[in-house]
C-alpha cells in the first residue's frame, strides 16, 4: 500500500521535471528570406468586348424594291458582326441624318434606328423610314419613303453601330464575367444590363456614357 501511494505522488513529480527540462528555449535569429516567386503570366482579356464603329458616311446607295415598295440600301461590311453576336448579342445602330435640312433634322441630333422622319413640302407630306439590319459580316442601312418619290439619297447621312455581346441573354453574372472596355477594364454589370434592358428608351448620349464610349 505504501509503495502504491509513493508511486502516485512520485509520478507527477517526474512528469513536471521532464516537461520543465523540455521547455522552449530562446528564439534563434530569423533565417534568410526565400527566393521571390515568379510572376505569373497575365491572363487574357475578356473574350467578349463591347465593340463600336466610327461614324461612317455611305458614299452611295443601291436602289432596291422590297414587297413592291422601292427603297435604297447601303451594305456596310464588318467582321464585328459574328454569328455569336447574331445568336445572343445586340447591335445598336445610330444615325446623324444630316442629308435633311436642319429644320427637319438638327445637325447635332442623333437617333437610334429605326427612325421615322415626317415632314411636309408644300401640300405633300413625306414619311421617311430608316432601318438597320444585321447579318453575318454585314450591316444594311435601308431607306424607304411612303410615296416612292425619291430618285436618289443624299450622301451626307452618317451612321454608327454599337455591339453588346451576349446582350439579349445576359444576366448580371454573365455580363460581369465577360464584357470589357477596349482597354481591358471590366465593364460595370449594372451599367451594361441597364443598357440592355432600357436602350430603346435611352438617348444616344446616355448609352455612350453607360458603356464608356466616346460620342
Amino acid at each position: 500500500m505504501l509503495r502504491a501511494v509513493f508511486a502516485f505522488f512520485f509520478l507527477p513529480f517526474v512528469l513536471a521535471l521532464v516537461l520543465n527540462s523540455c521547455s522552449k528555449g530562446d528564439q534563434g535569429p530569423a533565417g534568410p528570406a526565400g527566393p521571390t516567386g515568379a510572376t505569373g503570366a497575365q491572363g487574357p482579356t475578356g473574350s467578349a468586348n463591347v465593340v463600336y464603329s466610327q461614324w461612317f458616311t455611305p458614299p452611295s446607295y443601291i436602289k432596291d424594291t422590297i414587297f413592291g415598295v422601292y427603297g435604297f440600301i447601303y451594305n456596310k461590311a464588318t467582321t464585328d458582326i459574328t454569328q455569336a453576336v447574331l445568336d445572343s448579342g445586340m447591335v445598336l445602330t445610330y444615325g446623324k441624318l444630316d442629308g435633311y435640312t436642319t429644320a427637319i433634322w438638327p445637325s447635332s441630333q442623333v437617333g437610334q434606328l429605326p427612325i421615322t422622319v415626317t415632314y411636309q413640302e408644300g401640300a405633300t407630306t413625306y414619311v421617311d423610314t430608316w432601318q438597320a439590319f444585321a447579318t453575318l459580316g454585314n450591316l444594311t442601312i435601308q431607306f424607304q419613303d411612303d410615296l416612292d418619290l425619291y430618285g436618289s439619297i443624299s450622301n451626307a447621312h452618317q451612321f454608327r453601330y454599337i455591339i453588346i455581346p451576349g446582350g439579349k441573354k445576359s444576366t448580371v453574372a454573365s455580363v460581369k464575367s465577360g464584357i470589357y472596355y477596349s482597354n481591358g477594364r471590366q465593364l460595370d454589370a449594372n451599367a451594361v444590363n441597364g443598357v440592355i434592358r432600357n436602350y430603346q428608351h435611352m438617348s444616344y448620349a446616355q448609352v455612350c456614357q453607360r458603356l464608356g464610349i466616346d460620342e
